[in-house]
């Protein structure tokens, strides 16, 4: 019988980010985002073909009642404040109360494994005391899913579903979530960031896009009139969709990085890249990981046969092939292309 317990934080200091880099939960969790990438290799989300098992199900369902929780708590007048609309915390709190009581419904005859399940799900929609959102809380969504395989409640045959429907759906949750509630990005790197809230999405749906039939490439993306077009049937032209509908401005201006990145020349290459550019820009970064906590399913534990030189080749943020690949596109260089 397995045993779980309260996950905890390891990484406190800077310090600390070596036992991350070496443990078990970092190389599983990579191994876990590229598999459940490799999945969705060409297959559109809105693809007839994705079976939908019963533990999924019950995820969308939790998705659907979290989203409804929204309706009950509209946004409350802000005047001229900026970000941090205080109905999130009442949001917030009516999720932290339902939560493990939906959890242990997904876990059927596992209830027990909710003591370690259900805290990832609290640091998945958002932080209430600062209101904000960044790429560490989609992490720990992402880490609620690899914790649901660990435990066999979930197996290689839910890979597209979970990518295409239960990640989707998350993805639509927390974007209401930003929008009715102002939350503020999370560590926000402005214009050098590749996208205030989000990562995988830019991950899973270049991959989504390699040999697609509609023949899109990457440079389409920056023709918002495709990128409508197309919003529905992969995550990276409905993540570039969702910063056309919330920024102002030229793209090049407000997502600099992506805008560059336009300039590669396959969906492969770009796909790895975000894979080295997560690396760095994510899962290397201490104000991210910081806030991750590791039990007994995501362990801090060192993992057998680590390389004690594999430091010596990690890809450090700003390593990831795509800034090479981009050189210097330049905005004139796309004259006549809308915005």
């Amino acid at each position: 019988m397995d045993s779980f317990v309260k996950p905890s934080r390891e990484i406190m200091t800077i310090f600390d980010i070596s036992k991350w880099y070496r443990s078990e939960a970092y190389q599983k969790y990579l191994d876990f985002v590229r598999r459940i990438n490799d999945s969705v290799k060409g297959i559109p989300t809105t693809s007839n073909d994705i079976e939908v098992g019963e533990c999924l199900q019950k995820i969308v369902k939790m998705l659907d009642t979290l989203d409804a929780f929204i309706d009950e708590y509209p946004p409350e007048d802000m005047g001229s404040q900026r970000f941090g609309n205080k109905s999130y915390k009442k949001w917030y709190e009516q999720m932290s109360l339902e939560i493990e009581t939906l959890v242990k419904d997904i876990l059927g005859v596992k209830p027990e494994a909710s003591i370690e399940l259900v805290p990832y799900l609290l640091d998945a929609f958002g932080n209430p005391t600062r209101i904000d959102y960044g790429s560490g809380h989609e992490a720990c969504f992402l880490i609620f899913l690899f914790c649901l395989f660990h435990i066999g409640l979930l197996t290689s045959e839910d890979d597209k579903a979970v990518v295409l429907r239960v990640f989707d759906r998350y993805l639509r949750l927390v974007r209401r979530l930003q929008i009715v509630y102002r939350m503020e990005p999370a560590g926000s790197r402005g214009v050098h960031a590749l996208d205030d809230f989000q990562f995988a999405p830019f991950i899973f749906g270049s991959s989504q896009l390699i040999n697609n039939t509609a023949r899109l490439i990457p440079d389409f993306y920056l023709r918002s009139e495709i990128v409508e077009q197309n919003q529905n049937e992969n995550l990276f032209f409905s993540a570039i969709q969702f910063i056309n509908e919330t920024k102002t401005g030229p793209f090049y201006e407000h997502s600099n990085q992506l805008y560059n990145i336009s300039a590669v020349q396959t969906w492969e290459k770009i796909n790895e890249g975000m894979f080295k550019m997560y690396e760095g820009e994510v899962l290397k970064k201490f104000p991210v990981v910081q806030h991750f906590l590791f039990g007994s399913i995501f362990s801090i534990k060192e993992r057998t046969g680590f390389d004690e030189t594999a430091g010596a080749h990690v890809k450090m943020p700003g390593d990831s092939g795509l800034e090479k690949l981009a050189a210097n596109r330049h905005p004139t260089s796309l004259a006549g292309i809308p915005e």
